[in-house]
Formats: structure tokens, sequence, C-alpha cells
């Protein structure tokens, strides 16, 4: 007879006859796709934002504190980044089912090809090296086709959506192919022109059958989940220029993107 995860989850710790614990926290972890900016032409101002095809972003196998890269930034992972305690492990000796899944676009770094600029206060420079994230409604130094009131959503991540696939993956053996990224909505409030679907908390694309990521020691304990971008993408993007007229052009764009799981969650009670 047919059961899901989390019904043959609930009965493996009914039948242990002992207490546990159950919560619905979501687990996140964030990537970066990278846009590589070329054949700049100075006469119309535009250049070409170029995602390679085959870029892979593995989400879930890093921890807090865990080294990572994220465009120009390269350092440990804070919370902003996962909420996992260790490397592709639940925390705390839990099992989780994942009943749902949501993939949106955190923001935007940009790495400036201008070596000597003006601004001198540590955080601005480092988001002109692409360290820090970016956030420029006015399309001041960002090309307008990632983030200004001209574009109403971030087109550029909209774009990628239809050629990301997605896969999961446990103790490095088994392996789960969901389909196509455009199928994850953003799970997270926004305005109807952002949220990528219904603008709610709960928007997010939903698996009743639900998988099992068990507990350290456990079969299917080690999970990762897998996104490929299987085509390049060119985006045309205009440049603005500084007070001299001289153009603005970035080398590179990254994009961070954050995938979250929900479902439940199932532990023993802690004896403190």
């Amino acid at each position: 007879m047919f059961q899901t995860a989390r019904e043959k989850l609930l009965k493996t710790y009914e039948k242990a006859k002992a207490d546990y614990v159950a919560n619905t926290l979501p687990y996140h972890s964030t990537r970066a796709i990278k846009f590589d900016v070329v054949d700049v032409d100075p006469g119309p101002n535009i250049a070409y934002a170029v995602a390679r095809a085959n870029q892979v972003l593995t989400f879930f196998d890093y921890g807090v504190g865990s080294p990572i890269a994220l465009g120009g930034f390269s350092g440990p992972a804070t919370e902003a980044e996962t909420n996992l305690a260790s490397a592709k492990s639940t925390n705390g000796s839990s099992d989780f089912v994942i009943e749902g899944v949501g993939f949106g676009c955190r923001g935007a770094r940009v790495v400036s090809t201008d070596p000597e600029t003006s601004p001198t206060d540590k955080d601005v420079v480092d988001a002109l090296d692409g360290i820090n994230p970016v956030f420029d409604p006015a399309a001041i130094i960002v090309p307008a086709q990632v983030q200004s009131p001209f574009n109403l959503e971030n087109g550029m991540f909209q774009a990628l959506l239809g050629y990301l696939s997605l896969e999961f993956e446990w103790d490095r053996s088994r392996t789960e192919k969901l389909g196509v990224v455009d199928l994850l909505p953003q799970a997270g409030a926004s305005s109807y022109l952002r949220a990528n679907g219904e603008p709610a908390s709960d928007n997010r694309y939903r698996i009743p059958e639900g998988y099992i990521w068990r507990r350290d020691g456990q079969p299917d304990s080690e999970f990762i989940a897998r996104v490929r971008l299987n085509a390049p993408l060119v985006v045309p993007v205009s440049l603005s220029t500084d007070a001299e007229g001289a153009l603005i052009t970035p080398s590179a764009i990254y994009l961070d993107v954050t995938m979250r799981l929900f479902g439940l969650q199932l532990r023993l009670p802690s004896a403190n």
C-alpha cells in the first residue's frame, strides 16, 4: 500500500515508543551563478552578459563556518548563506521529510573592471569587487537589465530558470531528477511583479509523497541538491557612464540564488 514519506517516518518513531520533537523549520543554502561580460561596444554603450553552460551549483554541501565562494567573496559561510551546522547533514540528529522546494534570487554582485575606483569606503569598494552584494535600483553601476525600475523583476534570473535542471542526491549513490527549475517558486512573500507565482510565504513547489533525509549514521543521511545550467544564456546589457563619460563595464555579474527545503523534521528530545 502506498505511504507518503511523512507517514513512513512517523510510524518509525511511533514504533520506538519514545517521545519525539517535531518542527517545520526549513533548511536553506546559497550559491552563485556567474555571467561573464564580453564584447563591449562603446558605440551604443552595450555589452553581453553570458552565463556559460555546464555551471553546476551544489546546495547543502557546506555548513555554517565552512569555506565558500560567492562572486568575489571567499570565506566562511554565515547563517545568511545556510542554516546547516554540518555539510550534507540535518541538524541535531534529526530526520527530515522534504515536502516542498523554493528557489529564489537573493541579490547581485558585480565585479568592476576599473582598478582606480574613486570610492574609499571599504564596504563600497568590496561591493565593486563583487565581495559584497549591491542593490542599485537606479542602474548607476549595475546594468539596468540586472536591477532597475525599468525591469520590475530580475529578468536575468527569470531567463535562467528554464535552462536549469535540478536533482537530489543521497549518499553519493542514489539520484532523483526533479526536472527544470522554472517549476520552483521563490518561497517568499513578494509583490505580484516579483513573486514568481502567488505572492505568499508558502509559495513553493510541493512534493506530496516526500523524500526522507535521514539523521547521521543512517542510510540516506548525506544529502545534496544539484542544479546545472544546460545551455548558455546571452543577455545584451546597457552600460552606464561615469562623470567623465567613460563606460562603467563590469567584468562579471554574479546572481546569488538560495534554495529552501520545506517539510517535517523529527528528532528525539534533548536531555538538557
